[in-house]
């Protein structure tokens, strides 16, 4: 008999067994861990019915670790086990979407009571959720197959984002491979209508779309110029999924007065998209305007491929009379923190520009550490990890400083990510660059079928390393192996959060504006 799967969250598990017995006697799995840190790797790892999760534990309380168990399994109902009858504290936690709280001593009863109760609940909803995917299914297949401009790829794109987020529980498990489907399909379809819309619209002045290079002078520039400070915050490599999971965050201190979505350019990489998207250029530009400054795309280059933001961006400011702006990249905590001090010296600015690396390092970082690797083994895992990061990271209460300040507040990315499953073999010059979603070089021999757009640089606005060059971009889940140890590099990337190709994940990215309340 299986009646539900339970993890309890307690640091004083030991004393727990009574219950524990007397759940597994009535038919419940139990699990147990004893600090948030250890239930966040085996939430990720596992489908639970319900969580109790103790509210005092050393290190990471039961309210700290709840957002990010809710980031992970957003449809499992959690129970706060708690000490205190404090008002205030139960009413923050039934705020951050606990299904029901306990106050110890809890009795086994009490527990079992409460389980059966949230179970029955938890059944209707998760059956609610999977008839209307059911219902639904038609209606998203078609919008996939007849999907035919921007505006339709993005309403696809969204939908799609959506129910990932609600088929989110270990009922509705049994939707994803759905889901993943029309997912994989979509993407398919969609590289095939971006190889032949991308080439024609890039540099057309009535595109369907805005591209990297146009957001600052048709989203930013007006603001400025009607005299509203503005900030603009660019989070490195984020996607939608991920905005929808840091846009809470901001909702006491803003109000979201658009939340639009923009095509990042090709390649969806930071020397390109990033260098665009600062300097209003397309790379072909950058590179014959600013020669100097440009780094050419190859192994052996010197000099940081992203480290001429400042001068970019100072150029755009000066063509467009702006004054008075500032330029800042944060990478880690310390220089989080540091930025943070530095406000007062900054906030007189009519312009701050700040680049945010975090999200990019950890969706690398899932490569190399096992530990990121476990936890954000799926899209769902890495939202959490997104969640948890901004809710601890001292940009957070700054932004609230800045309504207080009255800044206008933009925030976008570069690029987003996909994580890739299908390696396509390619040879080239060992020194064309390492990045496994696009090449650009000379002399590449690739099968055309396996690759999302081939295609020379001088069409989509690239600079060319070596006169014959040839751009070739990665679709779908695709990513490039050399055909030298192409096993071994196939497998150690298999299921990396790669960017540089083409997919929805990849180009259609937010850009929101938000108002101080």
């Amino acid at each position: 008999m299986d009646n539900g799967r339970i993890l309890w969250v307690d640091d004083e598990v030991e004393t727990l067994k009574p219950h524990i017995i007397l759940l597994e006697s009535k038919g419940f799995k139990v699990l147990t861990a004893t600090n948030g840190a250890d239930a966040l790797v085996i939430i990720a790892e596992n489908s639970f019915d319900v969580i109790l999760l103790d509210e005092h534990m050393p290190g990471q309380s039961g309210l700290d670790v709840l957002p990010e168990i809710k980031a992970l399994k957003v449809n499992v109902p959690v129970v706060m086990v708690t000490k205190s009858e404090e008002e205030g504290l139960m009413d923050k936690a039934i705020g951050d979407n606990i299904a029901d709280y306990l106050i110890k001593p809890v009795q086994p009863k009490q527990v079992l009571s409460t389980l059966k109760r949230l179970l029955e609940r938890k059944n209707l909803i998760s059956e609610r959720s999977i008839q209307s995917y059911q219902m639904a299914i038609r209606d998203i297949s078609t919008s996939i197959n007849e999907a035919s401009s921007w505006a339709q790829w993005t309403s696809v794109y969204k939908e799609l984002v959506v129910w990932d987020k609600k088929l989110n529980d270990s009922e509705a498990e049994s939707m994803r491979p759905m889901l993943d489907h029309q997912k994989e399909e979509a993407n398919r379809l969609f590289s095939r209508w971006w190889r032949e819309f991308y080439p024609l619209s890039l540099k057309s002045n009535d595109s369907q779309c805005d591209f990297s290079h146009q957001i600052l002078e048709r989203k930013v520039l007006p603001h400025l110029r009607s005299g509203k400070k503005s900030v603009l915050l660019i989070f490195d490599n984020l996607r939608l999924d991920q905005w929808d999971e840091l846009q809470p965050f901001f909702n006491n201190s803003f109000r979201i007065e658009s939340n639009e979505l923009y095509a990042s350019i090709l390649p969806t990489a930071t020397q390109y998209a990033r260098n665009s998207l600062i300097s209003g250029l397309l790379p072909d530009e950058l590179s014959q305007k600013y020669p100097d400054k440009w780094v050419p795309d190859l192994i052996n280059s010197e000099g940081g491929r992203n480290s001429n933001e400042l001068f970019f961006l100072s150029e755009w400011a000066k063509n467009h009379g702006i004054q008075d702006f500032s330029y800042a990249k944060v990478t880690n905590h310390v220089s989080e923190q540091k930025w943070v001090r530095q406000w007062q010296s900054r906030k007189n600015d009519n312009l701050i520009v700040l680049v945010i690396n975090f999200i990019d390092m950890i969706s690398h970082a899932k490569t190399d550490q096992s530990i990121v690797r476990d936890i954000a083994s799926s899209d769902r895992g890495f939202r959490a990890l997104t969640n948890s990061w901004w809710k601890n990271s001292p940009l957070r209460p700054w932004t609230e400083m800045i309504a207080d300040n009255g800044f206008e507040l933009f925030v976008t990315t570069d690029h987003g990510t996909i994580s890739v499953k299908n390696p396509v073999s390619i040879k080239g010059p060992r020194n064309i660059t390492a990045n496994m979603r696009y090449k650009i070089g000379h002399g590449l021999e690739f099968n055309s079928k396996e690759v999302g757009l081939s295609i020379s640089p001088a069409e989509v606005g690239l600079p060319s390393v070596m006169l014959g060059d040839t751009a070739v971009f990665a679709s779908e889940s695709g990513y490039f192996v050399y055909p030298n140890k192409f096993n071994e590099y196939a497998s150690k990337f298999e299921g990396s959060y790669q960017h540089g190709g083409i997919s929805m994940e990849e180009i259609i990215i937010p850009f929101a504006q938000l108002t101080p309340r």
